[in-house]
């Protein structure tokens, strides 16, 4: 007993005198046996935990792309680990039923079985890098560790975990999305200083057969996109980007909106919206562009007429020579209530066709704008918008198309009538279809043919009832829209009149 509290008396000696040499150390030494130990301690930690983690971020390395694999994860768990999960969370799905879309919450572990290894998932929520100091950034949002998946297993299933778990993990996230595939629509939008998309669901109505344009020009735009499609291994050949430009040019309401959502509809892609007008700069578009998809349609609507100030400066030769001789393309966005950032029009052709256009495969870009004379002829050289599609105004054929899809009907007696006064006046489709739109008006036929439906069999009755109802829309919807052209071509003719009086008096 007295030779153990010998022991203990000589060992607190000891200890005492370590303090008190610790003590007069120099600062530096602390910083560096700090270093040793907290290097050391994790290495024997390790030696004996025979356990293991893979870490998937919800962001790259350099914060800059989303990690599809952490998509990868979180499509794979929901579909097979939530069984035994206590903590779910739940939101209406993308689909038209509006079922409720279950997924994983925020710490909470679920279990995996694979080739008889067992794999522990969880999902980490955002934390600050740095909990007890102040983080100064250039970028809002960087001073958070973004959100992650941590997979732990044992040791001894590392190899069976790279080569075949987490391989399977993403063939069964392809699968999955193949089946289950919900066309989203996206746009841009800014918070805390950083832009990011945000969807919902898409379904346009619009296909190429309700298109209000010639046939052949239709089949011609559907080829293209057909041969598009179907070009990987040619893109690949030649060396070249897998993507393709699309400018749409034509007066307002001409269908340059429609003919996107029938592109979607066609090539079964996603489609994104951006707005210039909310990006600070190049790099906040290229961040943007990289969180794209592949197969997928990325849109500039109006891109001659954005809600700010869009306008376009080259500099002069002799600025080039005496400042860099960088010959440079601005788009500057300028708001009127404060000036700040700019996006150049070499940073967004760096995507279009430059550097960055390889950055994703199968997409298309899609400008629209009401006057192609305004833009650039940087911006809409062929090569970067492939196709100049003209949205033109409402011809015969056109008209033709809107007939049969308003009104079910590919002849009538006023069609003559109505393109002879189409082909003399500028109207718009969407002026022709909204003549087209059945109001419910009844005539004096319409009543005739109603007073023979009485006493006839229910079949029959309910067949002449459709018939009626056709023939009652149609008479009314032409009628109108032959009223409509007449008025629009009386108020064409009146300018001219006024200018020959005019000369005539002078």
């Amino acid at each position: 007993m007295a030779l153990s509290v010998e022991k203990w008396v000589g060992f607190g000696s000891a200890m005492a005198g370590f303090g008190l040499l610790w003590s007069r150390m120099p600062e530096h030494v602390h910083d560096e046996a700090r270093y040793i130990i907290s290097s050391l301690v994790p290495m024997v930690m390790s030696y004996f935990n025979p356990y293991e983690q893979i870490t998937i971020s919800e962001y790259g390395e350099e914060r800059f792309r989303r990690n599809k694999f952490f998509d990868a994860v979180s499509t794979y768990l929901r579909s097979e680990c939530l069984d035994h999960a206590s903590k779910l969370k739940a939101e209406l799905g993308n689909n038209s039923k509006y079922d409720p879309l279950i997924s994983l919450d925020e710490n909470q572990e679920v279990v995996d079985n694979f080739g008889g290894a067992r794999m522990w998932w969880r999902l980490y929520p955002k934390s600050a890098k740095n909990k007890g100091g102040t983080v100064i950034s250039l970028f809002p949002g960087d001073s958070d560790e973004p959100r992650c998946y941590r997979l732990v297993f044992h040791k001894r299933h590392r190899k069976l975990v790279v080569d075949s778990y987490l391989p399977s993990v993403v063939r069964k996230w392809h699968e999955l999305i193949a089946t289950n595939r919900q066309r989203l629509l996206f746009t841009n939008h800014s918070q805390d200083g950083k832009s990011h998309w945000i969807s919902v669901p898409y379904n346009p109505p619009a296909k190429f057969d309700m298109l209000a344009m010639d046939h052949s020009k239709k089949v011609e735009i559907m080829e293209d996109l057909t041969a598009f499609r179907e070009a990987k291994e040619y893109h690949s050949k030649v060396g070249k980007a897998w993507k393709r430009g699309y400018l749409l040019h034509g007066p307002p309401g001409t269908g340059k909106s429609t003919m996107i959502g029938a592109m979607a509809n066609f090539l079964e892609y996603d489609v994104y919206d951006l707005d210039l007008t909310s990006i600070k700069d190049n790099a906040e578009l290229r961040k943007l562009f990289l969180d794209t998809t592949d197969r997928s349609i990325i849109v500039i609507e109006d891109i001659d007429a954005i809600e700010v100030e869009l306008t376009t400066k080259r500099k002069s030769k002799e600025a080039a020579e005496e400042k860099d001789d960088n010959h440079l393309v601005t788009i500057e966005l300028s708001d009127k209530n404060k000036d700040k950032g700019k996006v150049t029009l070499s940073g967004l052709l760096s995507f279009v066709d430059g550097l960055w256009s390889a950055c994703g495969t199968e997409r298309i870009f899609v400008f629209t704008t009401n006057h192609v004379d305004r833009l650039d002829p940087a911006l809409i050289r062929r090569g970067r918008m492939d196709r100049h599609i003209e949205m033109s105004y409402c011809r015969f054929e056109a008209f033709k198309m809107l007939a049969k899809s308003y009104l079910d009907i590919t002849e009538h007696s006023l069609f003559g009538e109505i393109g002879q006064l189409l082909d003399e006046i500028d109207t718009t489709p969407a002026d022709v279809a909204d003549s087209l739109m059945p109001r419910g008006k009844r005539n004096s036929e319409i009543d005739r043919l109603l007073d023979e439906m009485n006493g006839a069999p229910a079949d029959v009755a309910g067949n002449l009832m459709l018939r009626v109802k056709r023939r009652r829309e149609a008479d009314g919807c032409l009628a109108r829209l032959v009223e409509t052209l007449k008025k629009a071509k009386m108020k064409s003719a009146a300018p001219a009149m006024d200018s020959m009086e005019e000369a005539k008096e002078d």
